[in-house]
């Protein structure tokens, strides 16, 4: 009675029972599960960790210098007209425009999941064939593509109360540099703290009495700040190229150029301007403050401070 009914439950088995059976008593069964076990480890290593998932967002900024225009002119007569070509390729989504003196930036942003390389094909086409529209004087516009893996997924701010922006910001830069080293990290920026230039102050008076204009001193400057390639020289089997001109690198190197002859004289820079190494005028703007959390001893309100914004490559753990 007992044989007939264990035939009778294996019959009923069916084929999944039957299956089910198989691995319970397959020594199998042991292996599989520890190799799946361990397949599941390395899936949960190997995988991409990040707090959104990994989208294609195509976004294209159009930069188009106008020399001398206004920032009216430069709306009316370059942005907006781009604005409504860039708005007729198949896939955009927004078109945003910023426009300023001499120059404006069109940002292109294409809908989701659109591809990248495609969507720079249209806009690079949509622009060679409507450049007939840009006015004398306008430079063709610059495409430069932006992903979201270009937002940066790091800021670190430094802050002083001994050191000022200008010297925050050159220590920015160079632990930027070190960070930039790090494996997976992409580009990154400063914001803040203001830039170390030459500054070049001139003497109406003494300009007029050489007769020397600002453009005169403009054009002297721009020319001699230049480091060109001029040609090759081969000896013994061995080439070696040449260079001329050299970028400014201390005050004395624009004080000494000289920017007109007068009644067989000289006249350099040094006569008819003061010429100092400072910071520029402040664009950026990057205060510190402390607040109620802080548990240590330095305290800070308003304080200048720059900040380091770093982004990941594509596809890299974002955590």
């Amino acid at each position: 009675m007992m044989s007939d009914n264990k035939q009778i439950d294996e019959a009923d088995l069916g084929v999944a029972g039957k299956l089910t059976k198989a691995f319970i008593t397959s020594p199998l069964s042991i292996i599989l599960f520890f190799a799946m076990l361990g397949a599941g480890i390395i899936g949960l290593i190997s995988t991409p960790r990040q707090e959104d998932p990994q989208i294609s967002v195509p976004m294209i900024d159009l930069f188009v210098e106008y020399p001398g225009a206004s920032s009216d002119e430069v709306a009316n007569i370059v942005v907006k007209p781009l604005e409504r070509l860039m708005s007729h390729i198949l896939g955009v989504k927004h078109v945003y425009s910023v426009s300023d003196r001499g120059q404006g930036i069109i940002t292109v942003e294409f809908d989701v999941g659109q591809d990248m390389n495609a969507s720079i094909i249209k806009v690079r086409d949509k622009m060679l064939a409507n450049l007939d529209f840009m006015p004398p004087g306008a430079r063709q516009p610059l495409i430069k593509p932006k992903e979201i893996d270009d937002v940066p997924i790091i800021n670190l701010t430094l802050w002083s109360k001994s050191v000022d922006d200008g010297q925050l910001r050159s220590l920015g830069l160079e632990l930027l540099q070190q960070l930039e080293k790090v494996k997976d990290t992409n580009n990154g920026f400063v914001v803040g703290g203001r830039k170390e230039i030459f500054h070049i102050d001139a003497y109406p008076g003494r300009l007029a009495g050489y007769g020397i204009s600002i453009q005169q001193i403009a054009g002297t400057v721009g020319s001699a700040n230049v480091s060109e390639h001029t040609g090759d020289i081969e000896l013994n089997g061995y080439k070696m190229e040449v260079y001329s001109g050299d970028f400014f690198q201390k005050v004395e190197d624009i004080e000494n150029l000289v920017v007109a002859v007068k009644d067989g004289m000289p006249v350099y820079v040094r006569d008819v301007a003061d010429v100092y190494y400072a910071p520029e005028e402040t664009e950026h703007m990057v205060n510190y403050y402390t607040g109620k959390a802080n548990k240590t001893n330095q305290k800070a309100t308003g304080e200048q401070a720059v900040t380091i914004a770093i982004a990941k490559k594509f596809g890299t753990n974002g955590v």
